[in-house]
């Protein structure tokens, strides 16, 4: 048996005990549609579980996929957009004053082709939501007049540019309209006016995304101070003990991480059997500083999203079915609908003792996507068990 045999052969199916299961939490996406967005013209993914897995090989677009939902869990929140475009490094120097380096977004990038114009737009949608959940970022034109009334006046030697970013959807977004410089950026000054930065506050955060560098000691310790002394602390210390089960206890020292700034891995700590003060648990590992990051943000996205860019960084192969089970029930407790990516069979592999004996209930899958294709091909819980057993190839 080969592939493309696997492909296909298992189909989808539901229950009347996942339906009742499905009374009882926030329906999950079934299907999400992409167009227009980087390198996708148009995208659709759909089958998708509790846990879903990409794969796909370099310049898929696996990362992208999981920027779309992130936007749009997110309700278009410039502050999520700044967060996509500045871990690419998509962003440039502001025209006002090119000595002081101002560094400014450039949106060129999220839209297919790396350009745009007036009525270029991209639109991300979810199916299975009540109701459907969809958000839409385009470009558009504004008279002087109205921008003046909108976002106040113009510096001094500054040419206002006519195009403005419009973010429309379903539910309505956090903000609606953002100005554009002559470059094709927004600078941070748009993001930080003080509107903006009070409905951020009390956005609900419905998602949570791990890029490759993991969270930073800063993020990770806000994220901390809400479950600091609640039971969610006994999930982050079983995480960490798959890694090392000598580890007794795990603890934030929030100054030192906001002191040192928000590139560093610092601000916790670790009491290890054997040692008689506290080691910094960055001294402990990449892999300990994942599994920490993964642990706390899954409890901080109920009802929402867990999105992990290559999901076994800094892992070895031996914890990963460890890892999974920890994510899945996780998942399930939280209510959180997880997506990660790879490129690493062992990951793919290690799924398997994760996948419901129940293959109808959909919980688990895995989609590989392919470049210029439009459409992501599915496998199930059943065919990862098949493809673990057999070591066939899913990537």
């Amino acid at each position: 048996m080969n592939v493309v045999e696997l492909d296909g052969v298992f189909r989808y199916g539901s229950t009347s005990n996942s339906r009742e299961h499905a009374r009882n939490v926030r329906p999950m996406i079934s299907s999400i549609e992409i167009q227009g967005y980087r390198g996708f013209d148009r995208f659709e993914m759909s089958g998708l579980g509790r846990v879903t897995l990409l794969v796909g090989t370099n310049n898929s677009g696996k990362t992208s996929v999981l920027e779309a939902l992130y936007l749009l869990a997110s309700r278009g929140d410039p502050f999520a957009l700044w967060q996509v475009l500045w871990r690419r490094g998509e962003r440039t120097t502001s025209e006002r004053d090119p000595r002081r380096q101002q560094p400014e977004l450039d949106l060129h990038h999220l839209f297919k082709g790396h350009e745009f114009q007036a009525a270029t737009k991209f639109t991300i949608s979810a199916r299975n939501q009540v109701p459907e959940q969809t958000v839409t970022f385009a470009i558009s034109e504004m008279s002087a007049k109205d921008r003046a009334e909108l976002f106040g006046p113009i510096e001094n030697g500054t040419i206002a540019s006519r195009l403005v970013l419009q973010i429309k959807g379903n539910p309505p977004p956090l903000v609606s309209v953002l100005p554009l410089s002559r470059l094709g950026g927004i600078s941070a000054d748009a993001l930080e006016t003080p509107p903006r930065r009070m409905r951020r506050r009390a956005a609900v955060a419905a998602a949570q995304f791990i890029t490759q560098e993991s969270l930073t000691g800063d993020e990770l310790a806000a994220l901390w101070d809400r479950i600091s002394l609640t039971p969610d602390e006994e999930l982050v210390l079983r995480a960490l003990q798959f890694l090392d089960r000598d580890i007794e206890r795990v603890a934030a020292q929030t100054s030192q991480a906001m002191y040192y700034g928000s590139l560093n891995r610092g601000g916790f700590i670790a009491k290890v059997k054997g040692f008689e003060h506290p080691i910094p648990i960055g001294s402990l590992g990449d892999g300990m500083w994942r599994m920490l990051a993964m642990a706390i943000a899954i409890t901080q996205c109920k009802g929402g999203f867990l999105l992990i860019d290559e999901i076994d960084t800094g892992l070895h192969y031996t914890v990963m079915a460890d890892m999974w089970k920890l994510i899945y029930n996780a998942a399930k407790e939280f209510d959180v609908q997880v997506f990660a990516t790879t490129h690493s069979n062992d990951c793919v592999y290690s799924l398997a003792p994760v996948c419901p004996s129940n293959a109808d209930e959909n919980n688990v899958t895995v989609q590989r996507i392919e470049a210029g294709k439009f459409r992501a091909v599915p496998y199930s819980e059943i065919e990862i068990k098949i493809a673990a057993e057999k070591g066939l190839e899913l990537r």
